[in-house]
């Protein structure tokens, strides 16, 4: 399997994002592409979960549609990079993601 099919992958929430990493860690390889869109779909999830915990916790759940649409957009914007087989970065956060799980996906 290809860096841009484990790249695609990674894209479907949570099972996909887990079935991509097994078969990166296989991949004798290890595709750059693969690693890249492996770490935005990572900080993406765990930004979509945190940020969700967070505005539920304090009384701004109003917010919760918004955080849910932007999150939306950005995950749709990586796929749209992984179709194209680029390394392109999501808006404002995804090269923190690069940095931040640069020692978690190798």
């Amino acid at each position: 399997m290809n860096g841009k099919q484990i790249a695609l992958i990674s894209y479907i929430p949570v099972i996909g994002w887990i079935i991509a990493f097994v078969l990166y860690l296989e991949n004798n390889t290890k595709d750059s592409i693969a690693r890249f869109h492996l770490r935005q779909t990572l900080g993406l999830f765990i930004t979509y979960i945190a940020g969700g915990m967070i505005l539920r916790f304090f009384p701004v759940a109003f917010l919760l549609f918004p955080f849910g649409l932007i999150c939306l957009v950005l995950w749709v914007m990586g796929l749209v990079s992984a179709l194209k087989g680029e390394e392109k970065p999501v808006l404002f956060v995804g090269e923190y993601f690069q940095d931040w799980f640069k020692n978690f996906i190798r």
